[in-house]
């Protein structure tokens, strides 16, 4: 006969404690990064533009007599604004993911875009009146092509940024000095003929420059390749972006 065996209490097997996810400490350093770095970058070439700005106006207005001083030193200084805002833009944009700063410098490569447009009229009117020197027709070379420097250090930073649209208005300016080039040594009879040097240098090297953004055919890809590089190695890319 068997003892019929006593049931044992019932013991719910042992709980683990719940584990809680790291607190946060509320601040999200990627987008505070994001936003200085663009604020800086902003601050930066803005001051370096307007001080371009004030130079050109000066070598335009005045002629470069009252400019050569300390011109030298000028060009430094701003040319190191422009980089440091160059620079701290590259890493907001592709080091922080920036979503905001690439918009704010489209705008201001279309400012930049009317601006050489702007000084490129203004070079057209003077190789016109015919009222330089040689001295002065390498500052109106420079400028324009300090410009659009500018314009394709913008047109870095943002990726996947199209030039074509831009090389739009320096084609139509262009083909307009063209019209005024004929209409100087054809039509007037006081044109100094050894003169049209000058023009047919700004010329053509402002339409090989447009068509060249035109045709986009990838002079520029190395130098943004390279850019490219440098933040995939370090493990930051465009695709982890923040709205800031």
């Amino acid at each position: 006969m068997t003892v019929p065996q006593k049931q044992l209490p019932h013991v719910p097997p042992f709980m683990e404690p719940k584990t809680q996810p790291p607190r946060k400490n509320g601040v999200d350093t990627r987008g505070m990064l994001s936003i200085v770095t663009m604020l800086v970058s902003l601050a930066a070439l803005t001051v370096s533009m307007l001080g371009a700005a004030k130079l050109v106006f000066a070598v335009f207005d005045d002629g470069l007599e009252n400019s050569l001083d300390g011109l030298f030193v000028k060009v430094v200084v701003l040319g190191l604004a422009f980089f440091f805002g160059w620079g701290v833009g590259l890493a907001s944009i592709r080091g922080f993911g920036n979503l905001v700063y690439p918009m704010v410098v489209n705008m201001y490569a279309w400012a930049c875009l009317v601006a050489v447009s702007g000084l490129y009229l203004k070079v057209i009117q003077k190789l016109y009146m015919q009222q330089y020197d040689a001295l002065r027709f390498w500052a109106y070379l420079i400028i324009l092509l300090g410009g659009l420097f500018v314009l394709i250090c913008l047109h870095l930073l943002v990726e996947n940024h199209d030039l074509r649209p831009f090389a739009i208005p320096l084609l139509i300016i262009s083909v307009l000095q063209l019209f005024v080039i004929v209409y100087r040594y054809v039509f007037t009879t006081d044109a100094n003929g050894w003169l049209v040097v000058s023009d047919f240098v700004i010329f053509f090297v402002m339409i090989s420059i447009s068509a060249l953004m035109l045709t986009h055919i990838g002079i520029l890809s190395p130098l943004r390749g390279w850019i490219d590089a440098i933040f995939v190695k370090n493990g930051n890319s465009g695709n982890g972006k923040h709205p800031g």
